[in-house]
């Protein structure tokens, strides 16, 4: 088939960019990485620079592809990779998503889960294999990027490779940047066999290189090799700096701060529009609210409740996990009886914390609700049929479900952490704010701010003043765009 081309111009001055990420929302995604490489490159992309897209074709990922409608190309060579001696290669199938070509890699090493649960010499396999088929894309599609964008540890390999592997040499002049998502996940395990497997050279296992108190850290590596590191916020850009935040990884970043830069994730205003949302009863907009009612009763009815109940609906859309500040809404949920509202959640992660709250759903059934999994139109819903949204996050780097939130009109209760404390500010605050946040990581903290938004909800008026406060902010890529194609021309 016929792929379409981009029919955007391109800045004759602007460096060509290729994003190298393990995932790319729709179509693979595990959180806010996947969203991040699926919409940021399209927003670079009207900028009129030449970016492109390469990640693996996890196992369903082209059927997904496929589905959606988009005609799939594969080129005439694939791509190959020198790994524990042998040759990998993959095939390569471009399609094109709003002018941004994206290329899918095929290989018997994707055909696992994405991401190990332990990750080890044998498990990391495909990552570092990615990486190196990653840089052997232009002998493939004849285009030669001027800076590799990775994300996260699962691509920070490449930047490693340029810098200590001598098959990349020629490749050594190119640019970098490894943008930092979560710094929690940072790609550690045990040399064993490592360098004679990936051709890496073994002295730079050292303090000042890969190694890291006797383990290969791949983010270290990647954090001390590249041109420039980013963060999803400038918050998070401040707080990896901290033991606190990343214990003894802080004194690597504090010693690369000159090249740290926290740029503020965007979301896909086009995707996430509640008033052209196809997933949604019915659409809504700042200027009229009806439609905002009508998902309202659809999502009471999903969940069973009481259409015509009038008080407040707290949602949250998140993974079941200690990050996302379960540890301290499950004992708030004790108190439901008193809080006034409803309760939806939707999610999975931690058995513990599904069981907890699916024991305490059936214990009130009238008030709390939780849908297991990971159901894109339940979540279109719950964004927007909700009214405060839950989000006390013990860290959170940047966060999107807040923005997403905020944009269908449902008001945030968050954590004055990270990402959250770049994009939520307070409703009691002077000059006003767009949601009600609380600092100290406790139960009483988070209880504090939540009782002030149920309280604020039942004076409709000044209700409507913070949530369209929040559905007026411009949280598109549009200004991270501009600081992205900043860097990589300084770089």
């Amino acid at each position: 088939m016929v792929t379409r081309q981009s029919s955007k111009t391109v800045k004759p001055s602007s460096p060509k960019v290729l994003f190298v990420g393990t995932e790319f929302a729709p179509f693979s995604k595990v959180g806010g990485l996947g969203d991040v490489v699926g919409s940021l490159p399209k927003a670079l992309v009207k900028r009129g620079i030449d970016v492109r897209v390469v990640t693996p074709a996890w196992p369903g990922v082209l059927k997904t592809v496929k589905d959606a409608g988009h005609e799939v190309t594969t080129l005439p060579q694939k791509v190959s990779a020198s790994y524990a001696g042998a040759v990998v290669e993959a095939s390569v199938h471009r399609i094109d998503v709003d002018g941004l070509p994206v290329y899918f890699l095929e290989s018997d090493y994707y055909a696992g889960e994405m991401y190990p649960p332990l990750l080890n010499n044998f498990t990391v396999r495909p990552f570092m294999v990615f990486c190196m088929q990653a840089l052997d894309l232009e002998n493939a599609t004849d285009w030669s990027p001027d800076v590799f964008h990775c994300h996260d540890w699962t691509s920070a390999a490449l930047p490693c490779l340029l810098a200590w592997n001598r098959q990349y040499g020629e490749l050594s002049s190119r640019k970098s940047v490894i943008t930092l998502h979560n710094v929690a996940h940072q790609g550690i395990f045990h040399p064993g066999p490592f360098f004679a497997e990936s051709g890496i050279d073994p002295s730079c296992f050292n303090p000042w290189g890969i190694e890291f108190y006797g383990q290969i850290n791949l983010l270290k590596g990647a954090i001390l090799s590249t041109s420039a590191v980013t963060t999803v916020s400038p918050r998070y850009a401040w707080e990896i700096q901290t033991y606190e935040s990343t214990q003894e990884l802080s004194g690597v970043l504090y010693s690369q701060r000159h090249k740290l830069q926290g740029i503020l994730n965007g979301i896909d205003v086009e995707y996430w529009d509640p008033s052209n949302d196809s997933m949604l009863p019915e659409g809504y907009s700042v200027k009229s609210m009806g439609g905002k009612d009508a998902c309202r009763v659809e999502l009471l009815k999903r969940a069973s409740f009481d259409p015509d109940y009038t008080g407040p609906i707290v949602v949250c859309v998140s993974r079941l996990v200690e990050q996302k500040g379960f540890d301290i809404i499950l004992p708030a949920l004790e108190q439901i009886n008193d809080l006034g509202a409803k309760f939806i959640f939707l999610g999975s992660g931690h058995r513990w914390i599904e069981d907890t709250i699916k024991g305490m759903a059936a214990n009130h059934s009238d008030s709390l609700c939780l849908f297991t999994g990971f159901n894109e139109p339940l979540a279109h819903l719950i964004y927007a049929g909700g009214d405060i949204y839950l989000m006390p996050s013990l860290f959170e780097p940047c966060g999107l479900s807040q923005l997403i939130a905020m944009r269908y009109g449902t008001v945030p209760v968050a954590r004055e952490v990270g990402g959250l404390s770049d994009t939520v500010v307070d409703a009691d605050a002077e000059g006003g704010g767009n949601g009600f946040t609380f600092l100290t990581y406790d139960t009483q903290g988070m209880l504090w701010s939540l009782r002030r938004a149920i309280e604020r909800f039942s004076d409709p008026k000044a209700w409507s003043k913070v949530r369209s406060k929040g559905m007026k902010e411009d949280f598109s890529w549009g200004k991270s765009a501009v600081l992205y194609e900043k860097l990589y021309k300084n770089i």
